[in-house]
């Protein structure tokens, strides 16, 4: 019985015949000699011995193919199987692999694809499958693993990926959806658990808004602008407690400027400027006490190192390069004397512990920094005494901090391309300010100030906030002057009493939090009301005299321009402590009922033009 393995061997070797029987007869079909078409023929090898194409063309024109078409590998397997009208394909056209299996499987018209399409895996199973219309996508579009499990699943229209789109693991779990329209939409991608993994806004295929990842536990992860796929701007990452890891800046998905690492426990770990990733001039790391564990001073990522005990003393001293220590390393015990020495290349090398008194003591191999293999222990008469298997424990080595970046979170894979919409739509026209991000933080803000009571007022403030964007706030104010007294009918003599209440509306636009807050600009409409009081004493004659009241109100309308900064206790978080600093101008009208006795006051005027001004503070609390 012939085997299978002889069997596929002789399978295509017969495909190869009867294909070119077939290209052979077909030239020699009498009504096929009567359009004019040449036969072409090139082949691999200066002997003609291999076939590497077979075509025709016109008669009038060699360089128009019309006509079968196909090519060949060397083996003589076929490569390419087609046909072409005026230089242009048409038709069914077929591609394999040098093994002789089939590799795609598409459909031309007029030179463009159009008709079903389908590209397989090299183990035969099909990798994408869908249609064409004027070369472009338009269908629903199935993409599989090379098990044969479904990768994705969605539609296509006019090229771009449209509507809801499904995104498998290879064991069939979710790993994505995605919602788009016209290549713009929002992506969600979730762990194998069912936990949210990252999400964000997609242009085209790429990563185009703020995006957010997240920690296996549900904790944020990082947090950034992402443009055309790459990170750009502000970036904050954090540990999966919540706190803070590392913050700085990207530029083309590259590290520039001052970055600061953090423990896990909170504590500052490291700061330095990076230049395209690589560190540059002092960088210092920090134990978790906050005392100074390591300095070093880089040039393109290479400089001398120096690493400290907790009490300040110099425990190591080496050379890092390429983020590897090179060269001579010094290990000192804390009184000062020699641990140890080792050479590095290239990051590793032979280390070489000594006694108080100078004797070997231990000897075996390190890795920037880090104990690797067997290690050999020595006693005091240098015999071998055993295997010492801890070095260097306890601290991980500030070095070894020093050559590692931020933690990134996995890039995002959208596949094959394309990617849309989000539950809005979002406007290129429209100022950023008032184009809704995916998963930004927002939420009310209740403000106030308790210090200005002892101005007469007291502002209490509910906004309506969007992190990094917008503002709507809505402020209710209190007048009493003075704040503390009972305005009775038994007032003070010769003072003024006022009292009244104003509301104002404010939008705001602010910019980025770059860790000094958030700037902004903002508008003011705002409507105040006051009522005035002065208790006078008017005598009837020498001995009699009455006390009188003379009351006086003002509404006035104002319109002021904004400019302030809010700051965040807790960066990006609910339910955190806010300060919003603020300062501007703007104008007013003043409709004003007041006596004469009252205008002998100079705190109050009937200018019926005013220009008011803002300068203040207030607190507040994001939930």
């Amino acid at each position: 019985m012939e085997s299978s393995s002889n069997k596929k061997p002789a399978l295509l070797k017969a495909k190869v015949i009867t294909w070119l029987t077939f290209c052979l007869l077909f030239s020699t079909f009498p009504g096929f000699s009567q359009t004019g078409l040449i036969k072409k023929i090139k082949y691999h090898d200066d002997n003609k011995q291999a076939i590497k194409e077979l075509y025709f063309t016109d008669g009038k024109n060699p360089n128009v193919k019309s006509g079968p078409f196909s090519s060949f590998y060397t083996s003589g397997l076929p490569k390419t199987k087609g046909n072409y009208i005026n230089n242009q394909p048409e038709g069914c056209w077929e591609r394999f692999f040098e093994t002789g299996s089939l590799r795609s499987s598409m459909s031309y018209k007029g030179g463009k694809l159009d008709g079903p399409s389908s590209i397989y895996f090299e183990n035969g199973k099909i990798a994408q499958s869908g249609f064409y219309q004027g070369n472009k996508e338009d269908s629903i579009w199935n993409f599989f693993y090379e098990s044969g499990r479904l990768k994705s699943t969605g539609k296509y229209r006019n090229g771009q990926q449209d509507g809801f789109w499904r995104y498998f693991h290879e064991d069939s779990t979710l790993k994505a959806t995605a919602f788009l329209q016209n290549g713009r939409g929002h992506y969600r991608e979730f762990f194998a658990s069912g936990g949210l993994r990252m999400e964000g806004l997609i242009v085209g295929g790429a990563s185009d808004s703020i995006w957010r990842y997240f920690h296996d536990n549900g904790v944020i992860k990082a947090i950034g602008h992402e443009k055309s796929g790459q990170r750009q701007g502000y970036w904050k990452f954090f540990h999966a407690n919540g706190n803070l890891s590392s913050e700085g800046h990207f530029k083309d998905n590259e590290k520039y400027g001052r970055w600061k690492y953090y423990h896990e426990s909170g504590g500052l770990s490291s700061e330095g400027d990076l230049e395209k990733d690589a560190r540059e001039g002092v960088w210092k790391f920090f134990f978790p006490s906050g005392s100074l564990m390591g300095e070093g001073k880089f040039i393109g990522g290479s400089g001398d190192y120096n690493e400290y005990y907790d009490n300040g003393k110099l425990r190591v001293k080496g050379r890092i390069e390429n983020n590897n220590y090179e060269g001579n390393w010094t290990y000192f015990f804390e009184d000062g004397g020699l641990e140890g020495e080792c050479l590095y290349r290239a990051g590793r090398g032979d280390y070489k512990g000594y006694y108080e008194n100078g004797g070997l003591k231990m000897r075996g191999e390190m890795q920037n920094g880090q104990k690797v293999g067997s290690w050999d222990l020595l006693g005091r008469d240098g015999k071998l005494i055993g295997h010492y298997k801890t070095f260097y424990e306890m601290v991980q080595p500030a070095a070894e901090l020093a050559k590692q970046k931020p933690p990134k979170p996995d890039s995002i894979q959208v596949k094959p391309k394309n990617t849309g919409r989000p539950d809005y739509m979002e406007f290129r026209k429209k100022s950023r300010h008032f184009i809704p991000k995916i998963n930004e933080l927002k939420g009310f803000i209740v403000g106030f100030n308790p210090f200005a009571m002892a101005l007469g007022s007291l502002p209490v403030g509910l906004e309506y906030f969007f992190h990094d964007r917008l503002g709507y706030e809505m402020v209710f104010t209190l007048y009493r002057q003075p704040f503390f007294k009972v305005h009775g009918e038994e007032t003070e003599k010769e003072r003024v009493y006022t009292t009244g209440n104003s509301l104002a509306f404010k939008q705001k636009l602010y910019n980025q939090d770059k860790g000094s807050g958030s700037l902004y600009i903002g508008q003011e409409l705002r409507i105040n009301d006051f009522n005035y009081r002065l208790l006078v004493t008017e005598k009837i004659d020498s001995t009699r005299s009455i006390n009188k009241n003379i009351k006086g109100s003002e509404t006035n309308v104002e319109v002021c321009l904004l400019f302030g900064d809010r700051f965040f206790k807790n960066y990006n978080k609910h339910y955190s402590m806010s300060l919003d600093i603020f300062g501007g101008m703007g104008f007013g009208y003043r409709f004003a009922k007041i006596p004469q006795e009252l205008l002998n006051f100079k705190t109050l005027k009937t200018n019926k033009l005013t220009i008011p001004i803002r300068l203040g503070f207030n607190f507040g609390f994001l939930f």
